[in-house]
């Protein structure tokens, strides 16, 4: 079975795409709309041109289950950031959307070094995009590509960052549910920053998520999150438990 959205091949019982995650059984109600929906086209940003009257796309950085995501110069406040523009799919689910809206509002109170900074959620012209804060570096999937296995120290310290970024965002009643080495980004000075907050489910509010519904990265993720009960923070110390196997064994 050939998913959708980013067309990797999965076996034909899957209900999700290994890769990007998205839902592939089709149920009575989303089928139609979700047809119509892959069949709009994903805009895509041309390096130079302007967006929303406000950013100017500088670079694509990169591409996931979720859509692209571009390094952009904010024309208003003269500032680099980071723009994610959302897949037609993920834009046209209202309820999903609404959830991203609503969590945002929290990702946003968490400041901390080690977690990079949520901005806003916006719309224009039918495409709904976040925006953040732009680190540069690289992240540590690419970082683990490269060398393989790292050793003791910097693993150590890798982890020690990583868990401080977590334990502020814990503490504020956010959980990240999508930890990966992905979303784990390293500056130039060897700093790291936990990249996309924005999926990421207050604790205090219930009911956004529907019951059954699958966010995040098969291969890092719980038990529990992949059967799409509830989740808490001990889901991102499970994933972070795989990131900390990944770097220590390659």
């Amino acid at each position: 079975m050939k998913c959708p959205s980013c067309l990797a091949e999965n076996p034909d019982d899957s209900q999700y795409c290994a890769k990007c995650s998205f839902r592939l059984s089709k149920t009575d109600d989303s089928s139609s709309s979700a047809t119509q929906t892959l069949k709009s086209a994903i805009l895509k940003l041309e390096t130079g041109s302007a967006f929303a009257d406000r950013y100017q796309i500088i670079e694509e950085l990169g591409r996931g289950g979720m859509g692209r995501v571009y390094k952009a110069l904010d024309m208003e406040l003269n500032e680099k950031i980071a723009l994610k523009l959302l897949k037609p799919q993920i834009a046209a689910d209202e309820d999903m959307i609404e959830r991203f809206r609503n969590e945002l509002k929290t990702a946003r109170n968490v400041t901390h070094k080690n977690i990079c900074r949520m901005y806003d959620l916006g719309k224009y012209k039918g495409n709904y995009y976040i925006t953040m804060e732009y680190v540069p570096g690289e992240d540590l999937k690419s970082m683990l590509s490269m060398i393989g296995v790292l050793g003791p120290g910097k693993t150590v310290s890798i982890g020690i960052q990583i868990c401080q970024g977590l334990l502020e965002a814990h503490k504020h009643g956010v959980v990240h549910r999508d930890l990966k080495p992905q979303n784990i980004m390293i500056d130039r000075e060897g700093a790291i920053r936990i990249m996309d907050f924005g999926i990421a489910r207050s604790l205090k509010s219930k009911g956004i998520t529907g019951v059954g519904t699958m966010i995040g990265t098969p291969e890092y993720m719980s038990p529990e999150q992949a059967e799409g009960k509830e989740v808490d923070r001990r889901s991102d110390i499970y994933s972070l438990g795989i990131v900390l196997y990944e770097m220590a064994t390659g």
